[in-house]
């Protein structure tokens, strides 16, 4: 029988936490009681009268709250409930006690730094020692910033009495077993040069280090502006002010109100942006010494006011290049607009300095604040930009709400507000390139015949019955009192079927190859149908309406600015304020409702110096509005009109018709296509709404039966009904086959009044067409459209 081996007894560690972990497996109400709280924690238990309550700071918001007023909150406090009477007593917590948690963290910080001193004194010996497991607090990977795992580098301070940095040569494989032989010792290595955060950040920081680039700015000397100022001027190359510019900033720097008025590209935003710059250059803010905590608690130094998102950010966009490449700290610039993060808005505006917002926003954020009210009654500026637009009637609610809480003052009690009689401290900016009630009216109404421009006196009126300004009087600037379009502007109409509108457009784009062209429409609809319809054509054609997401519509723009060439579809969202450089063609696919609409749909080409073209696309029915609008908008001043009693005619222009007939098929193809794709993507937004509206009901759904039921059924909309359903009827090989003939007809140039098969007839410049530099798509000769400069206007 062989002899029973005898169990292997465990090590004494292992055995005493196997005994105490079965100790508490078997009594877990000891278990639970080491980890209630220890005695000491909080102190007696009290009434709660007796605590210290603080009142709690109710929003902004004036309205009325039905009684909530005088809530108070408390911190630190422990509810006690007692299990068996349920009775519910507080305890405050004393904060003088430290938890376990903080204790462990200190003895560890404390290990931490007995650590490093001990590894800064192995340093200090000249003798590094390396070990194969994880470094403290690393991850166990020798690498450093490059991805380079040759070396290390041991940051030392200099206030430990360490000179400089050590750096550490790690030997490999091979040196290891060779050092076994020979006695090595660590050498230093070169010390590396700073990664850089892309391959042409050197030739950047060369371009911004060589000033011969920069634009000389004497022009600005008699404006006083400071060193600053001039600087920034230079490298954005403003060699010179222009008149809107020249005009205002004096005017806005001696301190006094300033309503200015100037056409479309003047350069109006810089024309308040550098004295508002200018003043905080020269503000206590700026002063060495003071603490960036007291800076944060100062009311903002200007608020703006725009009418669209788009133009805020490129409000903020012109602001920060003036602080580019400035020795001192620039101003913080929050920018409140809608679709972005509510929340991330109101932590910056904290420590605001220029406040640029939209109404909706900007109202949405006052209100459901804290103080924010009285913080922008401080304000020292107030500009409201595009006023037009802004103070017109019925548009933008919040704004009177805004400027009739910037214009209240609390009473003594704090239950009443008051209007402020005479502000001393805030200066109002009006800008504008339109400020006239006949150019706001619709053009369907009859109106006043001719729409006389607004002289100083009634713009003054108009404007001194919505604000409030700080002067009696106000310094009218009015740049260009006669014209309301640019110097540089050539316009034109173009006369069509209404249902022709689509085949003339994609004419005209063709007829200015590889320009930025912006094409406007009065719905969104026309946005989302004509944006894959030029797509379809093999055009860049981009999107930009109201209900798009923030991010896909500044997405839109920063592509149609960095593409030459691209098509923006928008609507009147992009009319106003924005500045895109090279736009070079202006396309109304609708005719604008307003006459002011017209113009500054017109201003975003021919901007500063450069020329651009206006062209109007309207139906024979839409010729009388043309001809209202034009007189409206080239309407001369009382005084000129008795000198010259000539009336503007817009020019027609002469397109070629057999150029269109050709482009007749690629249209069709074209808009087929889109329709099959929005007709798609509407039927599935629609289904998905009436399958989770049937689930709330909880009944059944089922579309065909549904669309079976609404077959039979007539009225509005039929028509257009049923042509959905006859393109979501289309299968995918016919649509691939529509795809195949427009491919093919697009690979060809278009043919006009000439045989392709004898080239060399006549009708063909062949030595351009093989240079590249025959015109567009076209295979023959095509005139001009007639905004040749011989023709007169």
């Amino acid at each position: 029988m062989a002899q029973t081996e005898k169990k292997r007894g465990l090590p004494p560690k292992i055995a005493a936490m196997k005994a105490r972990k079965r100790q508490k497996l078997d009594n877990p109400t000891a278990t639970m009681a080491s980890l209630a709280p220890k005695p000491g924690k909080r102190s007696r238990i009290v009434r709660p009268d007796d605590l210290q309550w603080k009142e709690v700071a109710m929003p902004d918001r004036l309205d009325d709250f039905e009684g909530f007023f005088g809530l108070e909150e408390i911190d630190d406090v422990e509810v006690i409930r007692d299990t068996k009477t349920g009775n519910v007593s507080f305890a405050p917590v004393d904060k003088s006690m430290k938890s376990t948690s903080d204790a462990v963290g200190e003895v560890k910080a404390k290990t931490g730094e007995d650590k490093i001193k001990t590894g800064e004194k192995k340093v200090k010996s000249g003798k590094p020692k390396v070990k194969a497991g994880k470094a403290e607090g690393g991850d166990g990977n020798n690498v450093d910033h490059d991805g380079n795992d040759s070396e290390e580098w041991l940051g030392l301070s200099d206030g430990e009495g360490i000179a400089e940095q050590v750096p550490v040569e790690f030997p490999s494989k091979n040196q290891q077993k060779s050092a076994k032989r020979k006695d090595m010792e660590p050498r230093p290595a070169k010390p590396p040069s700073a990664p850089q955060r892309n391959a042409f950040e050197s030739l950047q920081d060369e371009n911004l280090d060589d000033s011969s680039d920069d634009k000389d700015v004497t022009a600005w000397s008699s404006l006083n502006l400071s060193r600053e100022t001039l600087a920034s001027l230079s490298r954005m190359k403003f060699s010179q002010p222009t008149p809107i510019q020249y005009s205002a900033i004096p005017e806005i720097l001696a301190g006094h109100d300033v309503i200015g008025k100037a056409s479309t590209g003047s350069g109006k935003t810089l024309a308040f942006g550098i004295p508002i710059f200018e003043h905080y250059l020269a503000s206590p803010r700026r002063v060495a010494g003071t603490s960036k905590d007291a800076a944060q608690q100062k009311p903002p130094l200007a608020l703006i006011l725009s009418p669209t998102r788009e133009l805020a950010h490129q409000i903020t966009t012109h602001l920060n290049s003036l602080c580019v490449g400035m020795d001192l700290e620039g101003p913080s610039i929050v920018t409140l607009t809608g679709g972005l993060s509510l929340q991330k808005q109101q932590r910056l505006l904290s420590s605001a300095d220029i406040v640029i917002g939209t109404p909706g926003r900007l109202w949405e954020v006052i209100s459901s604040g804290h103080g924010l009210v009285n913080l922008f009654k401080q304000i020292q500026f107030l500009v409201v930009d595009e006023a037009d637009r802004l103070l017109s009637e019925g548009h933008f609610k919040e704004v009177e709400e805004i400027l009739n809480v910037l214009e209240r003052e609390d009473d003594e009690g704090g239950s009443e507000v008051q209007p402020i009689s005479d502000n001393k401290q805030r200066q109002t900016l009006i800008f504008s390139a339109t400020f006239q009630k006949s150019l706001q009216q619709k053009l369907a109404g009859k109106g006043k015949k001719g729409g006389d421009i607004m002289d100083q006196q009634e713009s003054m009126e108009y404007l001194l019955k919505k604000l409030n300004f700080r002067e009696e009087k106000p310094k009218f600037i009015d740049v260009n009192p006669i014209s309301q379009m640019t110097s540089g502007l050539q316009e034109g109409m173009i006369e069509c079927g209404s249902t022709e509108k689509d085949l003339y457009l994609y004419a005209l784009i063709l007829y200015h190859p590889k320009n930025r062209t912006l094409i406007f429409t009065n719905s969104i609809s026309a946005v989302r149908r004509l944006t894959p319809f030029l797509q379809n054509l093999g055009l860049p054609a981009l999107g930009l309406h109201s209900q798009m997401a923030q991010k896909a519509r500044l997405r839109s723009i920063e592509r149609f600015t960095a593409q030459p060439g691209s098509i923006l579809v928008a609507t009147d969202v992009a009319a106003r304020g924005l500045d895109i450089p090279g736009v070079q063609l202006i396309l109304h696919y609708h005719l604008p409702r307003a006459a002011d609409t017209y113009v500054h749909r017109s201003g975003r080409t021919a901007r500063g110096d450069a020329s651009g073209s206006s062209i109007l696309i309207c139906a024979p029915e839409e010729v009388a509005g043309v001809r209202r609008l034009v007189a409206k908008v080239h309407a001369r001043s009382n005084s000129d009109a008795s000198k010259n009693k000539s009336t503007y005619f817009m020019r027609s222009l002469d397109i070629d018709r057999r150029l269109v007939a050709r482009l007749k098929r690629r249209a069709v193809l074209a808009k087929t296509l889109a329709d099959i794709t929005i007709a798609k993507e509407k039927h599935n937004t629609e289904d998905d709404w009436l399958r989770n509206a049937a689930e709330e009901l909880g009944v059944d759904y089922d579309s065909e039966e549904f669309e079976a039921n609404a077959k039979g059924r007539g009225g509005r909309g039929s028509g257009r009904k049923k042509k959905e359903r006859e393109a979501r009827a289309m299968s995918k090989g016919e649509i691939h086959s529509l795809k195949a003939e427009l491919k093919g007809l697009l690979s060809q140039r278009v043919n006009v009044g000439v045989s392709e098969k004898y080239l060399t007839s006549g009708g063909v410049d062949v030595d351009a067409l093989l240079k590249g530099e025959a015109k567009g798509d076209f295979l023959g000769r095509v005139e001009g459209l007639g905004f040749e400069p011989n023709n007169p206007v």
